[in-house]
């Protein structure tokens, strides 16, 4: 009877000591993306969530260091539960971070505690993201027209039966390193036609700073003496340049579709 006390003594006290489960993220939202930052919610279950209730401390992704202090409320949503903004800055975003990032996943954490209510309580929060649970705000082509910006197309070699014309871009890297795209296919389209195709690779874009790209299509005589046609009409050779990149990373490449308006000037 002894052993049997002691022993139910001791799993009380160890689950009394044990810390709290870490809340269930149903979904992971992130966007809009801003100037100099990234918004970030966190969409948590309602079941062992204190949610209503304040909470502060430091929000890391993938364990990276050192992360980005958090103070807010977990906001009652009208689909069930509460969310979380973080305003994730992209000066918080660095090597460590690219290093550690999975492309099937997002690990996060939150340390800190529970303000609402004193005394304030701990808490060390820390789950896993599937991939299907994050979902972007706004399309990846929105959000990649804030940093990238169609300087002009301009003609290149002409050939016998080809020509290539140049797509000129600026594009802004705010990250703190380099970024690497291993790959860009690319289709120019206009007037409500496919007149071109092309395909980038190794592409870097350097930190801090506003890059310049040339990209060139191959387009056949026919598709580019109609354009070019179009536009000494007064149709002003307006068109659209979409495609798939893929971004580099430790973790595997990442996928992103992009969708910009060109012009074609005759």
């Amino acid at each position: 009877m002894t052993r049997i006390v002691l022993s139910l003594a001791l799993v009380a006290a160890s689950t009394a000591s044990a810390p709290p489960a870490s809340p269930t993220v149903r979904e992971f939202r992130v966007g809009p993306v801003e100037a100099g930052k990234v918004v970030l919610e966190l969409v948590f279950d309602r079941a062992g969530t204190p949610c209503g209730e304040s909470v502060g401390g430091t929000f890391t992704l993938f364990g990276s260091s050192p992360g980005v202090p958090v103070h807010g409320p977990l906001v009652y949503i009208p689909e069930g539960g509460c969310a979380l903004r973080i305003d994730y800055p992209f000066a918080a975003i660095g090597p460590d971070l690219v290093a550690k990032s999975k492309v099937d996943a997002l690990d996060w954490s939150l340390v800190g505690e529970r303000q609402s209510l004193p005394p304030a309580r701990p808490i060390a929060w820390s789950g896993r993201a599937a991939r299907e649970t994050v979902r972007m705000t706004e399309s990846t082509r929105t959000a990649l027209r804030r940093f990238v910006s169609v300087q002009g197309v301009d003609l290149g070699a002409l050939g016998l039966s080809a020509s290539t014309v140049n797509v000129v871009l600026d594009v802004t890297n705010p990250l703190s390193f380099d970024l690497r795209i291993a790959d860009v296919a690319y289709e120019l389209r206009m007037n409500g036609g496919s007149v071109a195709r092309g395909r980038t690779e190794r592409i870097l874009l350097r930190a801090g700073r506003t890059n310049r790209l040339e990209m060139p299509v191959e387009v056949d005589h026919a598709g580019l003496l109609a354009a070019l046609g179009s536009a000494a009409m007064g149709n002003g050779g307006a068109g659209i340049l979409s495609g798939t990149g893929k971004l580099r990373l430790p973790s595997g490449d990442l996928d992103f579709p992009f969708e910009f308006p060109v012009t074609l000037s005759p």
